[in-house]
């Protein structure tokens, strides 16, 4: 094939998503057609003949039998459209020998009129039915001119070259099957291009109806995620200010002046404040203990041996993370005014484990030593009541503090909920 007839193929072919289906099917459908056209005339030409001559000029028969035999057997070879070039050099053959047959016999039969009618009309038939390139017309005409004119030589015993009137009047019309090939290809490849820009056009809808089905989805899913937002922040606004209320009032109560009431909640307001900063900074996962014991006690640390940390990296969640960062403060502030941390001569120890015996739980330690000697307290203040009730009430788990004389003992003991 020529190197426009492969361009137009695959121009052709793009339009459908196949890279060869598409024009080699056209090409096989169209040859096939035209072959059991040619059988079928033969065979009834044939018929015919042996119809209306009886036991006469049997060469004429042999030739429409040979004929016939090249067409079916050019019609079983046509299967596979994937054989480009040999499904267009076994349907040129068989058109070639159907064409010098015909010539044949024209010349048996002492004819040279119906020939040349059968071989123009099978020019222009060719050229408009199958989708060859103008190549391959151009040599079936070359086939057809020759035949044709061998024929009239043969048959009409005229004046010299009186053949040539004959065949001139035909050499036009073959000709110009040429020009029609070549016109209908650049118009199949010119709708096949059509075809492939209204295919694409059509994709690059689907495509931006996708993307926006996409963004919709998207900006569904935002406006849910901002939904549940804004129902968060306000669930967790009210709980901070009730937990606000709630710290102000027994704070309130268990103060015996208005400086000693302004120094408590100030202290347990801004411990609250730093847990909901490292929260909202973690997007609201948790926190490590370590560094929430960090957070907290950090900032009653005389120096950086006053509180020693020795923690597993285990996560604390959200919910538990607030109930145990007070009762964390109140520890700290206990020993920054009356424990460990008062002097610099202090030290608290802060430890965790993890009881994996039944139910999981986590165990917190709290020691301090070298501080000032420590009585158990006749009086239990509010801070003293939030160490002692808070992790009980909020969680379900158990406070147990002791007094010995070298500094305060607590251990927190917290169950954690399956994963």
């Amino acid at each position: 094939m020529s190197r426009s007839e492969t361009r137009q193929a695959i121009e052709r072919s793009d339009a459908s998503g196949d890279p060869i289906a598409e024009v080699d099917r056209l090409l096989l459908d169209r040859a096939r057609l035209g072959l059991r056209l040619i059988l079928a005339g033969v065979a009834i030409v044939f018929a015919g003949w042996i119809a209306m001559h009886r036991g006469e000029r049997p060469l004429i028969s042999v030739v429409h039998v040979l004929n016939m035999l090249v067409v079916a057997g050019a019609l079983r070879l046509l299967h596979d459209p994937a054989r480009w070039t040999f499904n267009h050099v076994v349907g040129f053959v068989a058109y070639a020998v159907t064409i010098v047959a015909t010539g044949v016999e024209g010349i048996l039969a002492g004819d040279a009129t119906t020939p040349l009618l059968i071989l123009v009309g099978m020019a222009v038939i060719s050229a408009t039915m199958v989708p060859w390139s103008p190549w391959w017309q151009l040599a079936s005409v070359i086939v057809t001119i020759t035949t044709a004119v061998l024929t009239v030589a043969t048959v009409v015993g005229s004046p010299r070259l009186f053949w040539l009137q004959n065949v001139g009047a035909i050499a036009p019309t073959l000709v110009a099957t040429v020009f029609m090939s070549h016109a209908l290809n650049r118009q199949r490849a010119a709708v096949a291009r059509a075809d492939r820009e209204r295919r694409s056009r059509e994709e690059g809808l689907r495509e931006a109806n996708r993307k926006l089905e996409r963004e919709i989805e998207e900006h569904r899913k935002t406006e849910a995620a901002l939904r549940f937002a804004v129902l968060e922040l306000d669930h967790r606004v009210k709980n901070t200010l009730a937990v606000v209320q709630s710290v102000a009032e027994h704070t309130l109560r268990s103060s015996v002046s208005m400086r000693e009431f302004g120094a408590a909640f100030s202290g347990r307001i801004q411990a609250l404040a730093r847990i909901h900063t490292a929260l909202a900074g973690r997007r609201w996962k948790g926190l490590p203990l370590t560094d929430l014991i960090e957070l907290v006690v950090g900032p009653y640390r005389h120096h950086a041996g006053s509180v020693s940390i020795d923690c597993n990296g285990i996560l604390v969640s959200s919910e538990l993370v607030r109930v145990l960062g007070m009762v964390l403060h109140e520890l700290a502030t206990n020993a920054a005014k009356y424990g460990a941390l008062s002097n610099e001569r202090g030290h608290v120890t802060v430890s965790s484990r993890v009881d994996g015996e039944g139910a999981p739980r986590l165990r917190i330690s709290w020691s301090e030593s070298d501080g000032p000697c420590v009585n158990e307290p006749t009086r239990r203040g509010f801070g003293m009541r939030l160490i002692e009730e808070a992790i009980a009430y909020e969680v379900e788990g158990r406070v147990t503090l002791l007094f010995p004389v070298q500094g305060l003992h607590c251990e927190l003991e917290i169950p954690i909920p399956p994963p």
